[in-house]
Protein backbone atom coordinates (compact mmCIF):
# COMPACT_ATOMS: atom_id res chain seq x y z
CA UNK A 1 0.00 0.00 0.00
CA UNK A 2 3.38 2.24 0.20
CA UNK A 3 3.95 2.61 -3.04
CA UNK A 4 0.11 2.97 -4.41
CA UNK A 5 -0.14 6.17 -1.79
CA UNK A 6 3.23 7.49 -2.96
CA UNK A 7 1.97 7.50 -6.47
CA UNK A 8 -1.44 8.84 -5.87
CA UNK A 9 0.73 11.74 -3.96
CA UNK A 10 2.83 12.23 -7.15
CA UNK A 11 0.13 12.54 -9.27
CA UNK A 12 -1.84 14.83 -7.21
CA UNK A 13 1.22 16.83 -6.79
CA UNK A 14 1.87 17.09 -10.86
CA UNK A 15 -1.82 17.63 -10.93
CA UNK A 16 -1.33 20.98 -8.74
CA UNK A 17 1.58 22.10 -11.16
CA UNK A 18 0.19 21.92 -13.94
CA UNK A 19 -3.09 23.82 -12.71
CA UNK A 20 -0.95 26.15 -11.88
CA UNK A 21 0.86 26.33 -14.67
CA UNK A 22 -2.01 26.78 -16.90
CA UNK A 23 -3.67 29.92 -14.53
CA UNK A 24 -0.29 31.29 -14.63
CA UNK A 25 -0.09 31.09 -18.61
CA UNK A 26 -3.79 32.52 -18.44
CA UNK A 27 -2.91 35.13 -16.01
CA UNK A 28 0.17 36.25 -18.42
CA UNK A 29 -1.01 35.68 -21.69
CA UNK A 30 -4.56 36.11 -21.58
CA UNK A 31 -7.04 33.06 -21.39
CA UNK A 32 -7.26 32.07 -25.05
CA UNK A 33 -3.76 31.49 -25.02
CA UNK A 34 -2.60 28.17 -26.49
CA UNK A 35 -1.69 25.70 -24.13
CA UNK A 36 2.21 23.88 -25.02
CA UNK A 37 3.62 20.83 -23.74
CA UNK A 38 6.98 22.74 -23.93
CA UNK A 39 5.65 25.77 -21.73
CA UNK A 40 3.71 23.68 -19.36
CA UNK A 41 7.09 21.55 -19.19
CA UNK A 42 9.34 24.42 -18.00
CA UNK A 43 6.92 25.91 -15.84
CA UNK A 44 6.14 22.92 -14.07
CA UNK A 45 9.54 20.83 -14.33
CA UNK A 46 7.87 17.51 -15.30
CA UNK A 47 8.56 16.12 -18.17
CA UNK A 48 6.59 15.97 -21.57
CA UNK A 49 6.27 12.43 -21.40
CA UNK A 50 4.49 13.09 -17.67
CA UNK A 51 2.23 15.73 -19.43
CA UNK A 52 0.47 13.09 -22.35
CA UNK A 53 -0.63 11.08 -19.65
CA UNK A 54 -4.62 11.04 -19.57
CA UNK A 55 -5.39 13.33 -15.93
CA UNK A 56 -2.83 15.32 -16.69
CA UNK A 57 -3.40 16.18 -20.82
CA UNK A 58 -7.21 16.43 -19.83
CA UNK A 59 -6.28 19.45 -17.91
CA UNK A 60 -4.24 21.35 -21.06
CA UNK A 61 -4.83 20.05 -24.50
CA UNK A 62 -9.03 20.82 -25.47
CA UNK A 63 -8.49 19.40 -28.99
CA UNK A 64 -7.32 15.96 -27.00
CA UNK A 65 -10.58 16.19 -24.98
CA UNK A 66 -12.45 16.85 -28.39
CA UNK A 67 -11.14 13.49 -29.79
CA UNK A 68 -11.51 11.65 -26.87
CA UNK A 69 -15.03 12.70 -26.33
CA UNK A 70 -15.46 12.27 -30.07
CA UNK A 71 -14.38 8.32 -29.66
CA UNK A 72 -16.48 7.76 -26.71
CA UNK A 73 -19.30 9.31 -28.67
CA UNK A 74 -18.34 6.93 -31.50
CA UNK A 75 -18.23 3.86 -29.60
CA UNK A 76 -21.29 4.67 -27.76
CA UNK A 77 -22.99 5.26 -31.68
CA UNK A 78 -21.41 2.08 -32.02
CA UNK A 79 -22.89 0.00 -29.29
CA UNK A 80 -26.16 1.57 -29.90
CA UNK A 81 -26.09 1.24 -33.77
CA UNK A 82 -25.03 -2.69 -32.91
CA UNK A 83 -28.04 -3.23 -30.29
CA UNK A 84 -30.56 -1.55 -32.80
CA UNK A 85 -29.07 -4.23 -35.34
CA UNK A 86 -29.60 -6.89 -32.94
CA UNK A 87 -33.53 -5.99 -32.52
CA UNK A 88 -34.03 -4.87 -35.93
CA UNK A 89 -32.71 -8.90 -36.82
CA UNK A 90 -35.07 -10.19 -33.34
CA UNK A 91 -37.86 -8.33 -35.13
CA UNK A 92 -37.89 -10.07 -38.67
CA UNK A 93 -36.65 -13.40 -36.63
CA UNK A 94 -40.40 -12.52 -34.68
CA UNK A 95 -42.43 -11.34 -37.75
CA UNK A 96 -41.07 -14.84 -39.89
CA UNK A 97 -41.96 -16.71 -36.58
CA UNK A 98 -45.40 -15.17 -36.02
CA UNK A 99 -46.01 -15.59 -40.22
CA UNK A 100 -45.14 -19.55 -39.79
CA UNK A 101 -47.70 -19.39 -36.85
CA UNK A 102 -50.44 -17.56 -38.53
CA UNK A 103 -49.74 -20.07 -41.78
CA UNK A 104 -50.16 -23.44 -39.15
CA UNK A 105 -53.47 -21.73 -37.75
CA UNK A 106 -55.09 -20.99 -41.06
CA UNK A 107 -54.32 -24.48 -42.24
CA UNK A 108 -55.86 -25.89 -38.78
CA UNK A 109 -59.08 -23.47 -39.31
CA UNK A 110 -59.35 -25.14 -42.94
CA UNK A 111 -58.51 -28.75 -41.58
CA UNK A 112 -61.46 -27.72 -38.93
CA UNK A 113 -63.85 -26.17 -41.34
CA UNK A 114 -63.54 -29.63 -43.91
CA UNK A 115 -64.15 -31.79 -40.79
CA UNK A 116 -67.33 -29.64 -39.76
CA UNK A 117 -68.52 -30.18 -43.40
CA UNK A 118 -67.66 -33.52 -43.18
CA UNK A 119 -69.79 -33.91 -39.87
CA UNK A 120 -72.76 -32.05 -41.56
CA UNK A 121 -72.30 -34.66 -44.54
CA UNK A 122 -72.15 -37.47 -42.51
CA UNK A 123 -75.41 -35.92 -40.24
CA UNK A 124 -77.33 -35.77 -43.56
CA UNK A 125 -76.14 -39.25 -44.73
CA UNK A 126 -77.08 -40.28 -41.26
CA UNK A 127 -80.37 -38.91 -41.42
CA UNK A 128 -81.82 -40.30 -44.83
CA UNK A 129 -80.12 -43.57 -43.63
CA UNK A 130 -82.38 -43.56 -40.44
CA UNK A 131 -84.92 -42.75 -42.92
CA UNK A 132 -84.19 -45.07 -45.27
CA UNK A 133 -83.81 -47.40 -42.33
CA UNK A 134 -87.40 -46.51 -40.92
CA UNK A 135 -89.40 -47.35 -44.31
CA UNK A 136 -87.33 -50.26 -44.65
CA UNK A 137 -88.63 -51.45 -41.14
CA UNK A 138 -91.89 -49.96 -41.91
CA UNK A 139 -92.71 -52.50 -44.83
CA UNK A 140 -91.12 -55.37 -42.95
CA UNK A 141 -93.47 -55.28 -39.95
CA UNK A 142 -96.58 -54.81 -42.93
CA UNK A 143 -94.69 -57.84 -44.48
CA UNK A 144 -94.34 -59.63 -41.09
CA UNK A 145 -97.78 -58.72 -39.69
CA UNK A 146 -99.15 -60.12 -43.49
CA UNK A 147 -97.83 -63.46 -42.83
CA UNK A 148 -98.71 -63.91 -39.75
CA UNK A 149 -102.59 -63.19 -40.63
CA UNK A 150 -101.77 -65.75 -42.72
CA UNK A 151 -100.39 -67.92 -40.30
CA UNK A 152 -96.48 -68.36 -41.86
CA UNK A 153 -93.85 -67.55 -38.96
CA UNK A 154 -90.79 -65.95 -40.06
CA UNK A 155 -89.18 -68.70 -37.56
CA UNK A 156 -89.53 -71.21 -40.26
CA UNK A 157 -87.64 -69.09 -43.06
CA UNK A 158 -84.59 -68.02 -40.16
CA UNK A 159 -84.29 -71.90 -39.68
CA UNK A 160 -84.15 -72.79 -43.76
CA UNK A 161 -81.59 -69.85 -43.95
CA UNK A 162 -79.75 -70.77 -41.20
CA UNK A 163 -79.05 -74.80 -42.30
CA UNK A 164 -78.60 -73.04 -45.94
CA UNK A 165 -75.31 -71.54 -45.12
Amino acid sequence: MGLAKYQDEKKQDSIQRVQWAIQTLRDLEGSHTKMKAEKLAEMTGLSRTALYKPHLRNLWDTKWIEIQREKTDYKEKSIYNKQIEELQQTICQLKNDLLSQEVKINKVKKQLDNEKMRSKVFKIEYEEQKKENEKLLYKYLVLLRGLHSRGIEITDFEEENIGAN
